[in-house]
């Protein structure tokens, strides 16, 4: 189990044996993506919830999964929810599982992968909960609890609520072009002043990409739904 010796360590997820074990976490490529968990002195597999190591199904379904994209931090405390919605079944007249009486049916069901794009960071002891998707460069407030799908480049907190987004539409469609979390890592290296830089339009420039070529391309918050904005090609 990976233990945490200063507060600026971060575990390296792609390199971390708890998690590529981990039969309820997926990483897509998860390329250079860590998490900072001094603070709660766990690794990060223990902080995806109602997940065992091996339980791969459960009465015949697949469980659910957290998929991880690339370059995303996430801060100490960082919970994801997983597991289904936990034997409660909201539609019947009550929720409570009866695990006490000969014949209660089993109400378990899986809602969906929980995915989590490139470039994404989520703060201190945010709570993501099941079936959610969080959009590549989103980015998610300390404490947050996040109950729907977050869009692309969008800053959510508190109960999961957009505050803004993080750029205006052309340069959204520049970045979501250029893709730059799909770079190799010479081509990062070589990009890293325009990358923590302050004009993502520079980078779309770096990249080959003008106002023209994306002038037909949709809006990235608009494909979340479409299952593109959690991993862009």
């Amino acid at each position: 189990m990976f233990r945490f010796t200063g507060v600026t360590e971060v575990q390296r997820l792609e390199a971390d044996p708890d998690v590529l074990s981990h039969t309820g976490i997926v990483l897509a490529e998860g390329r250079h993506s860590w998490y900072a968990g001094y603070h709660h002195g766990e690794g990060f597999a223990a902080r995806v919830r109602y997940a065992p190591p091996g339980l791969a199904e459960y009465n015949g379904q697949p469980t659910d999964r957290l998929r991880i994209g690339n370059f995303c931090q996430f801060a100490s405390g960082t919970q994801f929810m997983l597991g289904g919605n936990h034997g409660h079944d909201l539609g019947a007249v009550t929720p409570y599982g009866f695990n006490f009486f000969q014949g209660a049916a089993d109400r378990w069901r899986p809602s969906g992968d929980t995915v989590v794009g490139h470039e994404v960071w989520i703060g201190y002891e945010a709570l993501v909960l099941p079936g959610v998707r969080l959009g590549t460069g989103s980015v998610i407030g300390a404490r947050a609890v996040v109950a729907r799908d977050v869009p692309p480049f969008a800053v959510v907190v508190g109960d999961g609520r957009v505050v803004r987004h993080r750029f205006d539409p052309l340069t959204r469609r520049l970045l979501w072009r250029t893709a730059w979390w799909n770079w190799p890592d010479d081509r990062i290296g070589d990009a890293l002043p325009l990358l923590q830089g302050r004009d993502a339009r520079a980078l779309a420039r770096y990249a080959g990409v003008g106002q023209d070529d994306v002038a037909d391309d949709p809006d990235p918050i608009t494909l979340l739904r479409a299952g593109e904005a959690a991993a862009s090609a």
